[in-house]
């Protein structure tokens, strides 16, 4: 086999480049060039890559070491290209794609967010208080044989749902426009479901890397706010993994 690339994606560059970082099986990380644009690569000899624990990692982290310095379209792991004709063909038929997308992405990150309910059982309180029908509904089958309210359990339990989802989406939306607020984009990816997840929302922030102080004082603003009612796990700065879609034949 020809001297073949595994690709982490593409950047904005002109000339041959590295950034002295190792990739996978400890190979130095560069960028081979058509006009404006790059592809990140490290030699690799094999048609495969298999996706161990390790190696996804090693990938991660390559995509975070770039992104200090430069925006990067990530493409999916395990993208090998068999030689650096394959690499100069793929960036020659994607040359005008992958730099609009990287003019429009230029100089931004992305942070993941996922907000969740502390406390569930507290939760399904506060839904039976505001809905005087459920709580009707449970004194009227409490003592009475399971048998005889399994039809008006399963009308609590479809009520309960419903109005969990409701009250869900309704502090997912605040918490969620707040964040939203002076970013570049963004995007729910999940937002929970009701059979009794605790997930309000998790969302993909794109913000431009100028401005990442200003969105993490907003979002620790939030956790010190919510803090004995929501749990928020978040992301440092990554590629903008939720904005582009490089799907790619090599």
């Amino acid at each position: 086999m020809a001297q073949g690339y595994y690709l982490y994606g593409v950047v904005e560059a002109s000339a041959r480049k590295s950034w002295g970082a190792f990739g996978l099986e400890r190979q130095k990380v560069g960028a081979i060039a058509f006009r404006e644009i790059a592809a990140v690569v490290n030699p690799w000899a094999s048609q495969v890559v298999l996706a161990t624990p390790e190696n996804c990692l090693v990938h991660e982290r390559v995509l975070n070491d770039v992104i200090q310095t430069e925006t990067i379209l990530p493409f999916e792991f395990g993208t090998i290209a068999p030689d650096i004709e394959a690499v100069n063909k793929l960036l020659r038929g994607n040359y005008l794609r992958f730099r609009r997308a990287l003019v429009k992405l230029k100089g931004t990150v992305e942070v993941n967010v996922t907000a969740l309910w502390h406390d569930m059982k507290a939760i399904f309180e506060e839904v039976v208080r505001a809905h005087p029908m459920i709580a009707t509904y449970k004194r009227e089958i409490m003592g009475k044989p399971y048998e005889r309210t399994y039809q008006d359990r399963l009308k609590i339990g479809q009520l309960v749902a419903e109005a969990l989802e409701t009250k869900r989406h309704l502090e997912g939306e605040k918490l969620y426009s707040v964040l939203k607020r002076n970013t570049v984009g963004a995007r729910q990816t999940h937002t929970g479901n009701p059979s009794g997840d605790s997930v309000i929302f998790t969302g993909a922030f794109l913000v431009r890397r100028r401005a990442y102080p200003d969105f993490e004082r907003r979002l620790l603003e939030l956790v010190s706010r919510h803090d004995s009612r929501v749990d928020f796990k978040y992301t440092d700065a990554l590629p903008p993994y939720h904005f582009v879609d490089l799907k790619v034949v090599v």
